[in-house]
C-alpha cells in the first residue's frame, strides 16, 4: 500500500543528496517512476550514483498491493541486483534492491514471528528471486536459524520447507558454514549425510583432480568440518580424509589434519608419521629459503615445534640424526624459531646442541629477544665456554642487548663484581649499561652502594632514569637538606644545570620558592628542580624532585605557582615543559585551579587538545576538594565533544580515588560541598539577630529570621563581604545542579547503591543533596539486591514508607534510587500522586521513565535490526545522543561516523548501534541513518579509524539480549524507541 508521507520523504531526501545536483536527470528517472509520472522502468546505473534504500517505501506484507509491485518492478533493469549472490561472494550494498528486500523482510519478521507471516513474506520475495536456499542463506546472516539448540521462528519455517527445497538449500550453504547445519543437527539428523555428500561433491571435482580453487574453498569450510567431525566423526571422517590427501595448500592440509587427529585419531595415526616427517622436511627448507615458518592456530606453536618431539619420541634412532642435521643447516642461515630453541636440549644430544648454538652465535648480531633465547639455551650447556663472547657484547652499541647480557652474567655471582665495576668506567653508555644491569641483578648491599655512587655521576639521563625506582628503594628515609644539595652538586658535575631549560624559566617575573628555613632557592636549586621534573614524560613527579620539594615551604608557594603558570602560557605552553603545570597545580590555591580550568577551554578552542589533557591531569594532582570537583565536572563536560579530554579527566579522577584508597563513586560523593553549613542550615548573626540560610526545593538560597519568617534575600544592612559570600555560593550551586542531576540519573541507570549510613550522611546531612533526596523515591534492598520497600524523605529528614510509617533501617540494608521497572503500577501511581500533592518536581524523570521489558521471543538475539533505517537529521541526532550519554565511535571511510556507543563499564557492557548515513567529521548537513543495534563486552570494540563492530551473531564479543540487566536493557531500548518516534521518514511534512 502506497505511503504518501514515506514517498514524499524519500523524494526530499533523494533531492538533498550532494550528487543530485550533478545527476539530476538520472535521479529524476527514478523519482518519476516512483511517483507514477512515467511507467517506464528507469535504466539507471545504481553503481554510479547514490541511491537511498527503498525498503522504507514497502509496507507490511498484509497491505502489499500494486504499489509494492511497482517498487519491486525496478528489478527489470540489470543494475538493481535482485538476483541472489552466491555464498562468499560480494554482498550487495543496502541501496540495491535485493538488500532492500532483505532489510524489509528482517524488520517485518522481527516484529511478528508467526510462521504464517514469515511464509507470506518469504514466498513473496522468492517469487522474484526463485532461489529459496539463497534467500534463506542471506536472511540467516541477520536472523539466526538456531539459538541455544532451539530453532528460531525462521528456523521452524525452514524446517517446514526443507524437503521441498533441499537441493536449493544445500547449494546455497555448502561452502559457507552457518546455522543451517546446526538446524539439521538439532532437528533433522537424517539429512546430515545427504548434506555432507553434496558438500563433498561440490568441494571435490568428479574428475578427481585437486586445484587451487578447491584450496580456497576449503579455507572457508573448517568450522563446518569441525561441526561434522564432532557430531559423528567416525561415520563421516573418511570423506575429510579424502579431502586431506588431495589438498596441496600446506596450511589447509595441516589444519584439516589437526581436526582429524582430534576427532578420529585411530583412523589417521597410521599415516601421522609420514605426514609429520614430510611437513618437517618442507618446513625446514621453507625456513632456510625465507626465514619464515608456519604456526598452528590451535596451539600457537610452529609446525616444526610440533613435529620434532613427535618424531624424536616415535623413533629416536631414526629421527634424531635427521632432526639434528636439519636444524644445523637451518641455524647456518637464520636464528631458529623460538619455540624450537626451547626444546632442543630435551631432544638432541649435548654435542649436537652446541654445534647448532655455535652456528647461531656466528650468524649475525642478535636482537634482544634472540639474545635472551640464546642465553636461555647456553645456560643449559657449559656456559663457561661462551663467557668471553657474552662479555664481548659490552662492545656492541645497543643498550637493550647489554641489559640482557648483564642480567645473564649475574649467574657468576660476586665474582662478576670487579669486571662489572670496570664496565661502569667506560665512556660508552651501552657498556656502562651492562655493568649496571649485572650489579642490579646481583642485588646485594655492596652492589647497591656501587650503583648509587655511580648514578650520581652518570651523565646519560636515560640510563640514570631507568634506575630511578632502584634509587627510590635505596633511600629509606627523607634526605636532609645537605644531602639534597650534594645531589645538586653532582648534577652540576654532570653538566645538567649550566643553562636553563628555557630562558624564561630563569625570568625574575617568576616569584621565588623558599625552603622551610626561610631562605629562597638559588638558581641552581631551581634549575635542579626543573631538570628533574623535565625527565617525567607524563604529568607527575620525578623521585629526586620530590626529595627537594619535601624541604619547600608550601605555605609560601601560591605566588610562585600563579606567576609560573602565567609565564608558561605566555610562552606558548611548550609540551616538553609541561611539568610547569604539575608544579603550579600542586603549589597553587583555588585561584590557580580556576586559572587552569579556564585554560582547558582556551586550549580546546585553539586545537591544543593534548595540552588540555595535561592541564586536566595536573588539576587532579592538587588533590583539594575544589580541584577534584573541577576534574569531575570536566569529565562530564567533555564526555562527547573533545572526548579525549573527558577520558583524561575520568582517568585522573580515578587515579586520585586510587591514591586515596576510595571508590570513585564515593570520592564523587565526598567532594560535594556543604558550603560551611551545619547540617541543613548555615547560621550567622546580623544586627543582633540570628539568621539561618538554607537551600529550598528550587536550589535557591533562602533565609530564616528568628521568627522563622522566610526571606528571599539578605537584609539590606548585610555587609558586602557576606553578600558576596552568598552570591558566589548561589553561582556554585547553580553550576553543581547540572553535574549532580546528571550524576544521580546515571546512578539510577546503573543502580548504584549506598550502605545505609553512607546514604544518610550524604543525602540527609548535606544541604544540597537533601534537596535531591526529597524529590526522589528511594528503595531499600537486601544483600541479594531484592527490593524490600520504597520510601520518601520528608522535610524534617524522616523517611516515610508507602504506608505512611516512619522507616527504621536495619543493619545490612542498601539504599538506591528506585527504578520504575522494579515497581508495580499501584506503587508508581501512589508516589507520583504524593510528589504532585507536595508540589515537588522530580529532579529528572524517575517514576515516569519509559520502561521496556525484555521480550522472551528475542531470547538468544545478539543483533537487533528493529531500528534499521531510522533517519534523523545529523544535528538532531547528535543533540539527542549527547543528552542521553551516547558517544561517537569509529570514523570510517572518508571521515564518516560509523557507529555510536553507550558504555556501562562498571557492568562490563556497551550498547552500540551502526550509523549508515552520510554524517561525518565536519559534515552535518545530511541525515543520520541507524543500522544494527547490539550489546558487546565493554572495551571489546576498537573505536578508531575503520569499522570494528560485530556484523554477525557468531561474533564472541556480542552479549545475548537476555543477559543484559533489566534496567540497562530498558534504558537503552528507551533511547532506541525515542529515535524511532523521531524518525524523519514518518514525521516529515515535506
Amino acid at each position: 500500500m502506497k505511503n504518501t508521507t514515506a514517498l514524499e520523504t524519500y523524494i526530499a531526501n533523494t533531492k538533498a543528496l550532494p550528487l543530485y545536483q550533478k545527476e539530476t536527470q538520472e535521479y529524476d528517472k527514478l523519482l518519476n517512476y516512483l511517483t507514477g509520472y512515467t511507467d517506464e522502468v528507469p535504466e539507471i546505473n545504481v553503481r554510479s550514483i547514490e541511491i537511498l534504500s527503498l525498503e522504507t517505501l514497502l509496507g507490511s506484507i498484509e497491505e502489499w498491493d500494486e504499489w509494492e509491485e511497482r517498487v519491486v518492478g525496478l528489478r527489470h533493469t540489470k543494475h538493481w541486483f535482485l538476483s541472489i549472490p552466491k555464498a562468499n561472494s560480494y554482498m550487495p550494498k543496502p541501496e540495491y534492491l535485493f538488500q532492500a528486500l532483505l532489510s524489509w523482510a528482517n524488520a517485518q519478521i522481527s516484529e511478528d514471528t508467526r510462521l504464517s507471516k514469515i511464509d507470506s513474506i518469504l514466498t513473496k520475495i522468492n517469487n522474484y528471486t526463485n532461489d529459496f536456499g539463497g534467500l534463506i542463506y542471506w536472511m540467516s546472516k541477520v536472523q539466526p536459524l538456531v539459538v541455544n539448540d532451539k530453532p528460531t521462528a525462521l528456523g521452524e519455517y525452514v524446517l517446514e520447507n526443507t524437503d521441498a527445497n533441499l537441493i536449493s538449500l544445500n547449494e546455497a550453504f555448502s561452502l559457507d558454514y552457518h546455522s543451517l547445519l546446526d538446524l539439521f543437527l538439532v532437528k533433522r539428523p537424517d539429512l546430515i549425510e545427504l548434506f555432507l555428500k553434496d558438500f563433498h561433491r561440490n568441494l571435490v571435482p568428479q574428475a578427481n583432480l585437486w586445484s587451487r580453487n578447491q584450496d580456497s574453498k576449503l579455507k572457508n569450510a573448517f568450522k563446518y568440518i569441525e561441526t561434522i567431525l564432532a557430531y559423528q566423526g567416525e561415520k563421516y571422517g573418511s570423506i575429510f580424509e579424502n579431502i586431506f590427501h588431495k589438498t596441496e595448500d600446506n596450511e589447509s592440509k595441516w589444519k584439516l589434519f589437526q581436526l582429524l587427529l582430534k576427532y578420529i585419531p585411530n583412523q589417521i595415526q597410521t599415516y601421522q608419521e609420514s605426514y609429520y616427517n614430510d611437513i618437517f622436511e618442507k618446513q625446514a627448507q621453507y625456513f632456510i629459503n625465507s626465514n619464515h615458518y608456519l604456526i598452528d592456530e590451535y596451539s600457537s606453536k610452529s609446525y616444526l615445534r610440533i613435529c620434532i618431539p613427535y618424531l624424536s619420541n616415535l623413533n629416536p634412532a631414526k629421527y634424531k640424526p635427521i632432526i639434528s642435521d636439519r636444524l644445523f643447516k637451518m641455524s647456518k642461515h637464520h636464528f631458529l624459531p623460538y619455540d624450537v630453541i626451547d626444546v632442543i636440549t630435551e631432544i638432541l644430544d649435548r654435542e649436537d646442541v652446541e654445534k647448532i648454538y655455535t652456528n647461531m652465535v656466528q650468524f649475525n648480531r642478535f636482537s634482544p629477544k634472540q639474545l635472551q633465547y640464546s642465553l636461555n639455551l647456553v645456560q643449559k650447556l657449559d656456559y663457561h665456554t661462551y663467557l668471553p663472547q657474552i662479555w664481548d657484547i659490552s662492545k656492541i652499541n645497543s643498550i637493550e642487548l647489554n641489559q640482557v647480557a648483564g642480567k645473564f652474567l649475574a649467574i657468576l655471582g660476586n665474582d662478576a663484581i670487579p669486571q662489572a665495576t670496570e664496565l661502569l668506567s667506560s665512556k660508552k653508555a651501552y657498556t656502562r649499561q651492562m655493568g649496571m644491569s649485572l650489579l642490579e641483578s646481583l642485588d646485594t648491599v655492596e652492589t647497591k652502594k656501587i650503583i648509587y655512587n655511580f648514578l650520581e655521576l652518570e651523565p646519560n639521563d636515560d640510563i640514570r632514569d631507568s634506575y630511578t625506582e632502584l634509587l627510590n628503594q635505596m633511600i629509606s628515609k627523607p634526605c636532609t637538606i645537605e644531602e639534597i644539595r650534594a645531589k645538586i652538586e653532582f648534577a652540576e658535575k654532570r653538566i645538567k644545570l649550566s643553562t636553563p631549560l628555557a630562558p624564561w624559566l630563569d625570568d625574575k617575573e617568576i616569584s621565588p620558592l623558599y625552603f622551610k628555613d626561610g631562605t629562597p632557592l638559588n638558581t641552581n636549586e631551581i634549575r635542579f628542580l626543573y631538570y628533574r621534573m623535565s625527565r617525567i614524560k607524563e604529568i607527575g613527579f620525578d623521585f629526586e624532585a620530590k626529595l627537594l620539594l619535601e624541604h619547600i615551604d608550601m605555605n609560601r608557594t601560591n605566588e610562585y605557582a600563579s606567576s609560573l603558570i602565567d609565564t608558561f602560557f605566555s610562552n606558548w605552553a611548550p609540551a616538553n615543559l609541561k611539568f610547569c603545570l604539575t608544579l603550579a597545580s600542586t603549589m597553587g590555591d583555588a585561584s590557580v585551579i580556576r586559572t587552569l580550568r579556564k585554560k582547558v577551554f582556551e586550549l580546546t578552542e585553539s586545537n591544543r587538545g593534548k595540552m588540555a589533557e595535561y592541564v586536566v591531569k595536573a588539576i587532579a594532582l592538587n588533590g583539594s576538594t575544589q580541584a577534584l570537583r573541577e576534574v569531575e565536572y570536566l569529565s562530564r563536560k567533555f564526555k562527547s565533544k573533545y572526548k579525549n579530554i573527558g577520558k583524561a579527566a575520568i582517568e585522573a579522577f580515578e587515579l586520585a580515588a586510587e591514591e586515596l584508597n576510595m571508590d570513585p563513586y564515593d570520592l564523587a560523593d565526598q567532594i560535594v560541598p556543604d558550603f560551611g553549613f551545619e547540617g541543613l542550615f548555615k547560621t550567622f548573626e546580623l544586627d543582633g539577630q540570628e539568621y539561618r540560610a538554607f537551600i529550598n526545593h528550587d536550589f535557591k538560597i533562602l533565609f530564616l529570621n528568628e521568627s522563622n519568617k522566610t526571606l528571599k534575600s539578605l537584609p539590606k544592612s548585610a555587609p558586602l563581604e557576606l553578600q558576596n559570600e552568598f552570591k558566589e555560593m548561589g553561582k556554585e550551586i547553580k553550576e553543581l545542579v547540572k553535574s549532580q542531576t546528571y550524576r544521580l540519573e546515571q546512578y539510577l541507570i546503573i543502580q548504584r547503591q549506598w550502605e545505609t549510613e553512607k546514604w544518610q550522611n550524604l543525602f540527609l546531612n548535606n544541604p544540597m543533596m537533601f534537596v535531591y533526596a526529597t524529590r526522589l523515591i528511594w528503595g531499600a534492598y537486601n544483600e541479594q539486591k531484592q527490593l524490600l520497600f520504597t520510601f520518601k524523605i520528608q522535610e524534617d529528614q524522616t523517611c516515610i514508607n508507602q504506608d505512611g510509617d516512619e522507616v527504621e533501617f536495619e543493619n545490612g540494608l542498601f539504599v538506591r534510587i528506585v527504578h520504575p521497572i522494579d515497581l508495580t503500577k499501584y506503587t508508581i501511581d501512589y508516589w507520583s500522586k504524593t510528589l504532585k500533592d507536595e508540589n515537588l518536581q522530580p529532579a529528572f524523570l524517575q517514576l515516569d521513565r519509559n520502561v521496556f521489558n525484555f521480550n522472551e521471543k528475542h531470547k538468544g538475539y545478539k543483533i537487533s535490526t528493529n531500528y534499521r533505517g531510522i533517519e534523523m537529521s545529523a544535528y538532531r541526532l547528535l543533540s539527542c545522543l549527547e543528552k542521553r550519554g551516547w558517544l561517537r565511535g569509529s570514523v570510517v571511510d572518508n571521515g564518516r561516523i560509523g557507529n555510536y556507543y553507550k558504555d556501562f563499564a562498571q557492568e562490563g557492557v556497551s550498547a552500540v548501534f551502526a550509523q549508515e548515513g552520510e554524517i561525518g567529521i565536519g559534515f552535518m548537513e545530511g541525515n543520520a541513518i541507524i543500522g544494527n543495534m547490539m550489546f558487546v563486552k565493554s572495551g571489546s570494540i576498537k573505536f578508531r579509524t575503520g569499522p570494528d563492530e560485530p556484523t554477525h551473531e557468531s561474533d564472541p564479543r556480542l552479549i545475548p539480549f537476555e543477559q543484559i540487566s533489566p534496567i540497562m536493557y530498558s534504558e537503552v531500548m528507551a533511547d532506541m524507541q525515542f529515535f524511532k518516534e523521531n524518525d524523519t521518514r514518518q514525521n516529515s511534512g515535506n
